[in-house]
Order: C-alpha cells, then structure tokens, then sequence
C-alpha cells in the first residue's frame, strides 16, 4: 500500500535547508497526529460496519422469535386436535361404527360462555375468586403436564382473585389416567387431591396401584383408608360423571380450560392464559362496582351460558 507523505514530511525530505530543532520537532508532531487519526478512522469504520452487522442480526433474531412464538400456537392446537382425533378412534374401536357429522359434537366457541358448574370438583383458591378456570384434564397426558406449572404460576401472579378447580377427562387410550384420577380423589377425601395431583404428573411413567400407595403413604395419608377408596364406586362415578360433563360441553381433547365460562383449549402458553384472565378480571370489576358480591360474579357471569358445543 502506498503511504500519502504529509507535506511537513516532504519538507524534510525535499528542502535544501536543514530545519530548526523546534521546526523538526513540529513537523514531526504533525506527523504522528496524522498517524494516529488515520487509524482511529479506520477503527471508526470498523466499528460502525459491526454495528449495522449486529442490527441486522438483531431484526433477524425478532422475525424468528415471531416465526417461533406462531409455530408454537399453530402446534398446540394441533396437539388438541390429534388427542380429539384418538377420542374418536377410541369410540370406534368400542362402537365399531362409522361416525357422522352429527355424532361428533362440535369444539367449543371460544367467543361464547358456558354454564360450566363447579360441583365437588376440586379447587384451588378462594370461592370469591372474581375468575374461575375449570379444566379437564389427563394424568397421563404430556401436555397436561407440560401446562400445570404455568397455572402454578397464574395462582401466584393473580392471587386470591383467582381460582383454579381441576375436573377428569382420563382418555380411553390412556390405560393407567382412570386409575391415576381415582388415586388422585382418594386422597383428596384426606385433602390432599393437588399433593397427589402433583405426585401423578411426575411420574406419568409410573402410574402403578403400588405406587399410588407408596405416594399416599409419602404424603402421609391413612393408608387403610387410601386403599378402600381406590376400590369406591362413589369416588370412580365421580370421575365418570365429571368426563361426561367435559364431553357434552365439547371439552373432548386435553387439557381443556373454561376461564369465566370461556374456552381456551390446550397447553398455551402462560400469555394466551393472561390475556383472557384480564379481560375476565376488568369485566368482574365492573360488576363488584355496581354491587354485585364476590362470591357471586362467577355464577352470574355464566348465567345463562351454552351447555353444549
């Protein structure tokens, strides 16, 4: 590369007459700054073309966290529809008919209200709670234990304005989920239903009558006790029943959610649950504003809600 010489440079090299100490020493000065502003321009353009590369990158990194958070919502609905898909399939392997439009019911609206009752079901959070979601769930499912640390966090984000109450959809094609609820309701005749709850989701693997028992004998729960309720008709009809009452309403794959009377279907992210907890939430305030009592908001906000799909 071919080096410009500053003119104090070409002075020195060209002139004649021999400078002065003090005109050498100038010159050289100028010299040396010139150097030195040469290379802090270089580095200047350096830094300035890694910026714009960062910039870039950084665009990138947004249109494939975008591109990530649509595929994730596009997967859970098609994980809801696969397990509604293995429902079905079940249905015919017992039926041995072929299904008609009118046989399936249709998925619920996720616009409209249902009168979804709470019953004896199992609940976590106050009854004044001024939003209430209601799942059907599957101690066998994966995806149903894949969301239950997100509603472990919306208890403690929403506090007491917030209840979770917790209903059975065991699956047919899940051999053990029937077995894993009635585990779960016996030892909820002793108050421990989410202890067990939890036991059962970490260990969808394992789901054994002798592991039930080792659990409940963990938690401390009379064990007699634990045992005669696994064999009580009352507690397994209990679980029937509470199926049924998911599949009229259209809650066939799991989890299913209704949060106020709204269904929110699959294991959705913890914003997707937010989103409809805050609309709920603004509209109850509305109606503890203009009187209505606490305990009251859930059962009038589902007034006169869908019962079916």
């Amino acid at each position: 590369m071919v080096r410009r010489l500053s003119f104090p440079l070409l002075l020195l090299l060209v002139a004649c007459d021999q400078p002065t100490e003090e005109e050498r020493r100038a010159m050289m000065t100028e010299v040396a700054t010139e150097v030195a502003q040469a290379k802090v321009a270089a580095v200047e353009g350096k830094l300035d073309a890694q910026v714009e590369e960062a910039k870039g990158q950084t665009k990138r990194i947004d249109e494939l966290e975008k591109q990530v958070a649509e595929l994730s919502s596009q997967l859970v609905s098609a994980q809801s529809q696969v397990a509604e898909a293995q429902v079905d399939i079940e249905a015919l392997k017992k039926e041995h008919v072929k299904p008609t439009p009118e046989a399936r019911p249709g998925r619920p609206d996720p616009e409209a209200y249902y009168a979804v009752k709470i019953g004896n079901a199992q609940a976590r959070g106050p009854d004044d709670a001024l939003v209430t979601i209601v799942t059907w769930s599957d101690f066998q499912c994966p995806y149903c234990s894949r969301v239950s640390p997100t509603i472990d966090s919306l208890l403690k984000t929403y506090g007491g304005d917030l209840r979770y109450v917790f209903k059975h959809n065991p699956l047919g094609f899940h051999t053990n989920a029937r077995p894993a609820a009635i585990a779960a309701e016996a030892a909820g005749e002793q108050g421990k239903f989410f202890e067990m709850h939890d036991k059962l989701f970490a260990n969808q693997r394992d789901l054994t009558e002798k592991n039930f028992i080792a659990w409940a004998r963990e938690l401390g729960l009379d064990v007699k006790k634990f045992k005669r309720d696994l064999d009580s008709a009352t507690i397994a009809d209990r679980v029937d029943r509470q199926q049924q009452e998911g599949m009229a309403l259209g809650a066939r794959g799991t989890p299913s959610f209704f949060i106020n009377g709204r269904f929110l279907s699959g294991a959705q992210p913890e914003t997707s649950f937010k989103a409809l907890i805050d609309d709920e939430l603004g509209k109850a305030r509305a109606k503890v504003a203009a009187g209505t009592a606490r305990n009251r908001v859930y059962d009038e906000t589902i007034a006169g809600g869908r019962t079916e799909p």
